[in-house]
Order: C-alpha cells, then sequence, then structure tokens
C-alpha cells in the first residue's frame, strides 16, 4: 500500500482560483485521487470543482465524494461525470451514496438499497466502462450491494476495527454472491485523523449522528448508545461539515477517540495498521478547514511513511 486518496470539500469562501491551486498542489504531492464533496448546502458544486481541477491536472484522478441519485437525477449525473471524463482524459470516478447530508438538509430521506441499485443498473448502462463506479457504505445491504455491483466500495464510519472488519466481510459476501473476484473491487475506508482532539471533533459528532440508524452497534460502541443518540438529536444541517459547528459540542472525549483516529503519529500509524488488517486496501483521508495542503503533507510525512510497505 504505497498510495493514498484525500477527500475535500469546496467551502463557498474559496475561489476557483484558489482551488484550482490546492488541487494542482495536491498533484505534486503524490495523492493518487481525489474526492470531492457533493453537498449543495454546505459547498460548492462538485462538477464546476472537478472541472477546474481536470484542466489544472495532468495525473490525479476526480472522483465525486460522494454524489446521489435523488437531487441529481441519474441521467444529468450520466451527462456531467461523462464531462469530467472527457476533459479529464479518462480521469473520473463516480463516487454515488445513498444520500446524506444533500437529502436531509432540505427534509429528504436517503435512498432505499433497492433504489440505489437502480440507479447503479442505469450507470453502468449509459457510462463508458471506463468511469468506475465506487459505493459509499456502512450497513449490510449497502456493503453488500457494492460487492455485487460496484468497481469500489468507500468504506464510512468509526475507526474501529470490529465494526470495520464487519463491514468488509459483508462487502467480500456481496462479491461471491455475484460470483466475481475479490480483486474486481477495491475496498477504502475513509480515515479521519488528527493530533488534537478538537480537529475531528465536528467530524466525529457526524459519525455519532449517522450512527444512531444503526440496527446494531459493535461492542466497542455499546458504552456510546446514549450519547451517540444525544448527537442526533442536536445535530445541525446547516453547520454540515463545519470545522466549528456547534453540534460537536454533543460528542465527548472519550466518544472523539473512538470515532476518529487522534494522537500521535506513532499512535495514528498503529491504528492504521490496525484498520489495514481488517482487509481494507487503501485508506482516503478527509481535508477540512484552513491549511488542508500543509495539513495533508504532515500527514504523508509523518504518518503514512510510517506504514507504507
Amino acid at each position: 500500500m504505497t498510495e493514498f486518496d484525500v477527500s475535500v470539500g469546496i467551502s463557498p469562501r474559496q475561489s476557483f482560483e484558489s482551488w484550482a491551486a490546492f488541487v494542482a498542489e495536491l498533484e505534486r504531492d503524490g495523492v493518487r485521487r481525489i474526492w470531492v464533496i457533493d453537498s449543495q448546502l454546505a459547498m460548492k458544486d462538485v462538477y464546476a470543482g472537478l472541472v477546474v481541477a481536470a484542466l489544472n491536472t495532468t495525473r490525479i484522478a476526480l472522483g465525486t465524494g460522494v454524489t446521489n441519485a435523488v437531487t441529481r437525477h441519474p441521467t444529468v449525473t450520466s451527462n456531467a461525470i461523462a464531462a469530467v471524463a472527457e476533459i479529464s482524459h479518462g480521469r473520473a470516478i463516480l463516487g454515488l451514496g445513498a444520500g446524506d447530508s444533500a437529502l436531509y438538509g432540505i427534509g429528504l430521506k436517503p435512498q432505499k438499497v433497492a433504489e440505489v441499485e437502480e440507479a447503479i443498473g442505469f450507470f453502468r448502462s449509459h457510462l463508458d466502462p471506463s468511469v468506475p463506479i465506487y459505493l459509499a457504505v456502512s450497513q449490510q445491504r449497502m456493503c453488500e450491494l457494492a460487492g455485487r455491483m460496484s468497481d469500489g466500495a468507500i468504506v464510512m464510519g468509526p475507526a474501529q476495527p470490529d465494526l470495520v472488519r464487519r463491514q468488509v466481510e459483508w462487502v467480500e459476501a456481496g462479491i461471491r454472491a455475484a460470483g466475481r473476484a475479490r480483486t474486481d473491487i477495491e475496498i477504502t475506508f475513509m480515515a479521519t485523523m488528527a493530533g488534537a482532539l478538537d480537529n475531528v471533533r465536528s467530524w466525529a459528532s457526524t459519525q455519532a449522528r449517522l450512527l444512531a440508524h444503526y440496527k446494531e452497534l459493535p461492542e466497542s460502541l455499546h458504552p456510546f448508545r446514549n450519547e451517540i443518540a444525544a448527537s442526533a438529536e442536536s445535530y445541525d444541517y446547516a453547520e454540515h461539515l463545519s470545522t466549528r459547528a456547534g453540534h460537536r459540542a454533543a460528542v465527548s472525549d472519550d466518544l472523539t477517540r473512538v470515532l476518529a483516529i487522534v494522537g500521535t503519529s506513532e499512535q495514528c500509524a498503529s491504528r492504521l495498521r490496525e484498520l489495514r488488517a481488517t482487509g481494507v486496501d487503501t485508506f482516503i483521508f478527509p481535508l477540512a478547514g484552513r491549511h488542508r495542503a500543509e495539513r495533508w503533507r504532515q500527514i504523508r510525512e509523518e504518518i503514512l511513511n510510517q506504514i507504507m510497505v
């Protein structure tokens, strides 16, 4: 494992000129793929960002991280991602999910698994095969769907090996059910990481809110049931993805440490090794807030260099 991805959004306060320079810098720093957040209430338009990125880079792969088939109809998405693929000379990736902040923020609910499956089928029949389809997953049926139909699974959720191992097993069950080979699909884990708790507390509150929808929590999260429920009740979608969101106060230090990867460079590297041992192939590292390029270089030099093999 020698290559890594990043997940970023384009803040309404960031100019596209600044975005172009940032993406070019990530490419120079060796990032393999950049996944651009699609949340219309919190970020600038994902496809405008991907086109700007395509015109200012030559190597880095460019993905939606992730879009949905409700706020963006599959015909619209097919048209948009095909344009990115052409402009980037084949570097586009369609990252798809059931929908979260883009839907909850306007009073809608995420798609059902059968609806996501139908959308994937549409994309398979209308997109060039050179555009891979990655599915964001967390619970069992979506994990199995990724194994059956996608080119990659983006595993979302707490950085807890017991849960991630279970998620990998669900994806692999879908692979077997479809008669596919394990090498047909990449399993990547969204690994939020920082040296200080306050740098990931807002993200942890988002994860706690999502965990409130789980039918069954892994054993490592049983002590936090009440706190997770309280986080869901206090969540404010108007501040989704903000590092200064008020709802970040709903999660304790202990829960933040459980959900995210926090600590010294050695402690973070150790957590990543434990997660890699669950069966994931690669990692995506979200970058939020200010000084993102500097933070990426710090992650790469102080942590990732310890786990590269």
